[in-house]
């Protein structure tokens, strides 16, 4: 991290992502305000991913009108090659966030996959978990475009190109306008199937989803008033919780 440090600008808050061993690190660097979006509580975003893989820094520098409306990128096997990829919140300054998923191949950092922008800028998404949530062969990811208003739960199989959702429930958010806490949902594992919480956009229920056959079905729900400033999974009375490092705070 040292040698990151030295050769990058880093942003403000500094965060690394670090997987289980210490072999690959990444985080963002870079800061512009060409971006003045301000959901994250300044005007400050990321214009390159960098990372650290086997004793290699890799980087990439997105173009102009793009930057990373994220705090640090996520990190997951979304191939199942054996090598992690890295998940970002990508955003285009006029059609606003979607999903970037950046990948080492040949020796570059370059997008793999991607969940299109929104359509509109100022409008921005969160990330709710990348798990294999079906048990198929495939990893998906879950998110809630537009937490602010309204909030749409998405989830889409992780392929190359351009990932298209495969389900979409409207009325829950997992984040709050200005905060720094991107970890407001939850996974859990009951040993039959991966459960999904997310808050409902009042902030005074959670509920509990699984997939099946690409399909949100609703398990069940739980009363509870919801701190939009702490993680979820720390405000929950659950076993077989999945931790995850990718939760942001």
């Amino acid at each position: 991290m040292e040698e990151i440090e030295q050769l990058f600008d880093l942003m403000p808050e500094g965060q690394f992502s670090v997987n289980a061993d210490g072999t690959v690190y990444a985080n963002y660097a870079d800061p512009t305000n060409e971006y003045q979006h301000n959901i994250l509580g300044d005007d400050i975003e990321a214009k390159t991913l960098v990372v650290f893989v086997d004793g290699e820094i890799y980087s990439h520098t997105l173009q102009d009108n793009f930057v990373f409306e994220d705090i640090r990128p996520r990190l997951f096997d979304v191939d199942n090659d054996g090598k992690i990829e890295f998940i970002t919140i990508l955003t285009h300054v006029e059609l606003g966030a979607g999903i970037g998923v950046f990948k080492l191949q040949d020796g570059l950092l370059s997008l793999y996959a991607m969940v299109d922008h929104i359509g509109q800028s100022n409008k921005w998404l969160n990330i709710v978990s990348i798990e294999n949530l079906d048990d198929d062969a495939a990893i998906e990811i879950a998110w809630i475009q537009t937490p602010h208003i309204g909030g749409t739960l998405f989830t889409a199989e992780i392929a190359s190109g351009m990932i298209e959702p495969t389900d979409g429930i409207f009325g829950f958010s997992n984040h709050r306008i200005g905060d720094r806490n991107l970890c407001l949902s939850a996974l859990t594992d009951d040993g039959f199937e991966k459960l999904i919480y997310v808050p409902n956009q009042l902030g005074d229920k959670v509920f509990i989803f699984h997939l099946q056959d690409d399909t949100f079905v609703q398990r069940d729900s739980i009363e509870l008033a919801v701190d939009f400033s702490i993680p979820l999974p720390d405000q929950l009375n659950v076993d077989n919780l999945i931790i995850d490092n990718n939760c942001i705070q």
